[in-house]
């Protein structure tokens, strides 16, 4: 009996030559995440159902352990349970093990990680699933100490042998939960889309917000990227001075944080703390892209240069630690290294003596570090101070001394990390995570108007179609010089929409014909029959289809998906493309209730574009590029951009270029106003 009877995945590599279990199979894989498991006893193998279709005659029990490479937790369960032989001993006897790797496999992640949140009401990593031969779960857990382990172990294995009957019942509960979970009621009937769909749930989501530090009121705080894009938008669009003024504040306190990498840049994944002081130290690619859109939409509409460096800051972190050098950017790198977590980035007191020399309380000022409140060990974190003109004053220095003093204090920090060990890179290349990237990028360009930022978003789009399409195919990673597994609908979405705002910002056609076959292919893998949503996998994962709508750390797939359709309606006036949009929107409605609307922002950003005013701006001529390039310095969110510096047949651009002079078309619903040569003039017309 093979263990799952439907799997999607497909791989590049045939691993159906590997034929013996008794044996841990991880040492042949390209994952980081699985490479750091090779060495375990444990029989591990990789998910792939080729391995086990008829090795399994016996009918043992599934171990399915899920993680990533840069997860602290996960490193902490494998030295403390999973290296253990009395652990390895039962587990090699009892059951099949399998290693997912999550960033490798988000679909098989997405139906355990459901499952025991049903089972538990939480959910993290590791995830470490116990299920019946056939797949279905009937426990979930995340860390365990290697007594906890052995002791659950014990128990579910003396279940499936006395009781077997109990676990499948149990498993059938929890396979019909999950085949509800991503199932939906949709009605058909058409619904008005006002603002106050909006407004009242702003109003219940605020009341969550904390507004002393920023964010969420949370014990951990994750800075959730999408939620703030959101809010920027509302304020903007319903001139609200106190969102603003939140708003502004977060952004303010995150970027002075101990979320933040002040030596290096980027940022880390979240804070234990609800004050943004100690992070968890890993960094990923997903984060640091999105927060580049962030912060430069956030300067595109406040100019406040902390917003600018820090949008440079990361860029420069991004470039120097997670770029391959042929343009894309690796998945993640770790919290850990030889000394522990953190432990790269952090400092004890006669290190911070010894870059400080005789300015010792100063940098402590200045780095937001009180002595008597380590993190750990004796061991500081940096964070920076709020208020640069309470240090000058204090220290009676001025602004210039004190950069100078930061750049001396600077150049000590890096000659003490260069003896570190630096953590682990885990070095896949994910194309829904670099597509993200392209898209912060090029939100940098148009807020900066820096080329460098075009150039890369460019060179990042040519890797993916030179190292992420296999014989037609989109694919989901690319390791070990080959591309692996088959793209799941987030990454149909996220490289369709970074071809969509390539083509804005440079008004080449082949971006926006990209855009269009990959949308096409996506309706063939993904659509579905039943509701206007489409599947995360194109086929079935063990017992049920994935369709996921609400947003986590990355927006949902179905969200930009029902964005990229709203856009190329408009683009390429394609009704049907249009029809889809309004369907999926109007499917997403009813999940705006009572303060829910906060987990759909992404889908808030298209319906705010519907409810309030929306403007297409369209530039035709000879300097349509250099125009657009002015204009988008602005924080337009509501506003659809489509340029030409030739004749075109495209709907919007059609009859609209003449010889010797560029134009401006500001137009609402199609319905043009005047054309103007002056860009003061055109923002004036997409502001009233």
């Amino acid at each position: 009996m093979f263990i799952f009877s439907v799997l999607v995945i497909v791989t590049s590599c045939d691993h159906s030559n590997i034929k013996n279990i008794n044996q841990n199979n991880l040492k042949t894989e390209s994952s980081a995440y699985l490479l750091q498991h090779a060495k375990n006893p444990i029989y591990w193998q990789r998910w792939d159902k080729k391995v086990y279709k008829n090795q399994n005659p016996n009918e043992k029990l599934l171990l399915v352990s899920i993680g990533y490479s840069s997860c602290h937790w996960c490193h902490v369960m494998e030295k403390e349970t999973f290296e253990d032989f009395d652990v390895a001993s039962y587990m090699n006897e009892k059951f099949i093990s399998i290693k997912v790797d999550r960033e490798e496999n988000p679909e098989v992640d997405n139906i355990y990680m459901t499952a025991t949140q049903m089972m538990t009401g939480s959910g993290g990593w590791p995830l470490n699933v116990i299920c019946l031969p056939d797949g279905r779960p009937v426990y979930g857990g995340t860390y365990h100490t290697k007594n906890q382990w052995l002791e659950i172990l014990g128990k579910i294995q003396s279940l499936y042998e006395n009781d077997k009957k109990q676990l499948l019942t149990f498993a059938e509960r929890v396979e019909k939960g999950i085949q509800e979970v991503n199932s939906f009621e949709y009605t058909k009937e058409d619904k008005l889309l006002q603002p106050e769909i909006l407004q009242n749930e702003m109003s219940f989501w605020s009341s969550n917000w904390d507004l002393i530090n920023g964010g969420e009121n949370q014990n951990q705080k994750f800075i959730t990227p999408v939620k703030l894009n959101y809010i920027q938008q509302y304020q903007n669009v319903n001139k609200d001075k106190k969102i603003e003024a939140y708003l502004k504040k977060t952004l303010k306190n995150i970027a002075n944080s101990g979320i933040v990498d002040h030596l290096e840049g980027g940022f880390y994944r979240y804070t234990i703390d609800p004050e943004w002081k100690i992070p968890h130290f890993e960094k990923m690619l997903y984060d640091n892209a999105q927060l580049l859109t962030l912060y430069a939409n956030a300067y595109k509409e406040f100019k406040t240069p902390l917003f600018k460096s820090t949008v440079y800051q990361t860029f420069t972190f991004l470039q120097n630690r997670m770029e391959n050098n042929e343009g894309a950017y690796f998945s993640a790198i770790d919290a850990d290294n030889d000394q522990g977590e953190g432990r790269y980035y952090m400092f004890s007191i006669e290190e911070l003596k010894k870059v400080a020399g005789r300015d010792l309380n100063l940098i402590l000022d200045y780095y937001q570090i009180d002595l008597d409140e380590p993190i750990e060990n004796s061991f500081y974190h940096l964070r920076k101070a709020d208020n640069f003109n309470t240090l000058l004053k204090k220290y009676s220095i001025t602004n210039d001394q004190l950069v100078k003093k930061q750049k001396v204090w600077d150049n000590k920090f890096s000659v003490l990390k260069a003896k570190r060990q630096f953590p682990l890179i885990d070095k896949k290349i994910i194309t829904s995570w670099n597509a993200q990237m392209i898209l912060g990028l090029l939100s940098s360009f148009e807020a900066f108007g820096d080329e460098q930022f075009l150039n890369q978003a460019k060179k990042i789009f040519s890797y993916l179609e030179e190292n992420l399409i296999s014989r037609g195919k989109l694919m989901h990673t690319f390791q070990a010089n080959e591309s692996k597994i088959e793209a799941n609908l987030e990454d149909y979405a996220f490289v369709i929409k970074a071809s969509l705002a390539l083509y804005q910002n440079t008004g080449n056609t082949y971006y926006l014909e990209q855009a269009n076959t990959l949308i096409q292919d996506a309706i063939i893998n993904f659509e579905t029959t039943e509701n206007p949503f489409f599947t995360y996998t194109e086929n079935p994962v063990l017992f049920s289809e994935i369709i996921s709508i609400d947003d986590n750390v990355i927006p949902s797939a179905n969200s930009i998906m029902a964005e990229n359709f709203w856009m190329l309606g408009h683009l390429l006036g394609n009704k049907d493309y249009s029809t889809k949009a309004k369907k999926m929107i109007g499917g997403i409605v009813s999940y705006f209730n009572e303060g829910r609307g906060s987990n759909y922002s992404q889908w808030a950003q298209l319906i705010s574009k519907v409810a309030y005013s929306f403007k297409e701006v369209v530039i035709v001529g000879s300097e349509a590029k250099k125009i657009n390039k002015e204009i988008q310095e602005n924080y337009l969110p509501n506003v659809l951009f489509q340029i030409s510096e030739k004749p075109s047949e495209l709907p919007l651009l059609e009859d609209r270029f003449f010889k010797k002079e560029t134009l401006i078309y500001v137009c609402e619903n199609k319905v043009c106003l005047r054309p103007s040569k002056n860009i003061s003039e055109a923002l004036d017309q997409i502001n009233n």
